[in-house]
């Protein structure tokens, strides 16, 4: 897989530091660390964004100046702003220049929310757009649509989402697509979110151009507690769950644990294991063009 390695030799990239409890050969990593770097980015970048337009509708919110308002205690930064135009249904979150997240995420750019006028009902729905947004020097674009399909208990919300031309544009000008559809649970407990829960698929792209398919065969769960915990620059990270990836004819399957808040992740390829930090994920910064 030689574009691999020219990837991960460059270093201009992603340079991965891994915590293994194996004796294993540094070619796995360096082969096939583009296949499931990318992957795990996909989804933690994901849970990253639901949060922020989440907390766009309901945290208290700081008012600058009236229709603009900041997040309560500057949670994604000083610089993040957002205009509400109720009229239109439309939300504008401005991150003005490079704006440090309370977590140590950097973004810039704007996310385009419009909604639909009913809200927390079955048949709500959100649409996500960007506008020249970036998340820690990677620039995300494509449609997400998220739409409830299902409220038990009148809390706990079942929550359809897709994603249509998402693309991954990394600092070196490379890029990943994908396009997915993905089944949400989230659960509350003492009206606090509790935990979510993800099912589906994804197909795309990797940046070295090879196809791949990505399916969930175990629910990837999300913890909030271990989210408070982790605090981690590269997003929020899973405690549980199982993804499988097929590329070039061979298998990856990478297991999030059994629910423990760590950033552990077990990756496996033709029955060799890999125990990676997901903490160490590291990547270059390099500056936008």
């Amino acid at each position: 897989m030689n574009i691999h390695k020219a990837f991960i030799s460059s270093i201009l990239i992603i340079s991965l530091t891994f915590s293994c409890d194996k004796n294993i050969d540094n070619e796995f990593s360096k082969n096939d660390s583009i296949s499931y770097l990318e992957s795990i980015l996909g989804i933690t970048f994901d849970e990253d964004i639901e949060e922020l337009v989440n907390d766009a509708f309901y945290s208290d919110l700081t008012t600058s100046k009236v229709p603009k308002k900041r997040f309560k205690k500057d949670k994604y930064g000083r610089c993040a702003s957002i205009y509400d135009d109720e009229q239109n249904n439309t939300k504008i979150i401005t991150f003005d220049g490079d704006c440090e997240g309370k977590k140590g995420q950097k973004r810039s750019g704007s996310i385009i929310v419009t909604y639909s006028g009913k809200k927390d009902g079955v048949g709500s729905f959100r649409q996500i757009d960007f506008d020249n947004f970036y998340l820690n020097d990677i620039k995300i674009e494509g449609v997400r649509r998220h739409e409830i399909i299902n409220i038990e208990n009148e809390v706990d919300k079942t929550i359809q989402i897709s994603l249509e031309n998402g693309k991954m544009i990394y600092p070196d000008g490379s890029l990943s697509t994908r396009s997915k559809n993905f089944t949400k649970v989230i659960k509350y407990k003492n009206d606090k979110q509790f935990s979510t829960s993800v099912t589906g698929n994804a197909s795309g792209l990797d940046s070295g151009g090879s196809s791949f398919d990505m399916k969930i065969i175990s629910p990837i769960i999300f913890l909030n507690k271990c989210s408070d915990q982790q605090k981690n620059k590269k997003g929020i990270i899973p405690v549980a769950g199982i993804k499988n990836i097929t590329k070039n004819d061979f298998e990856i399957i990478i297991d999030f644990g059994d629910g423990e808040c760590d950033s552990l992740a077990d990756i496996t390829k033709e029955g060799i294991t890999e125990t990676v930090d997901l903490r160490k994920v590291h990547l270059k910064k390099i500056s936008k063009n």
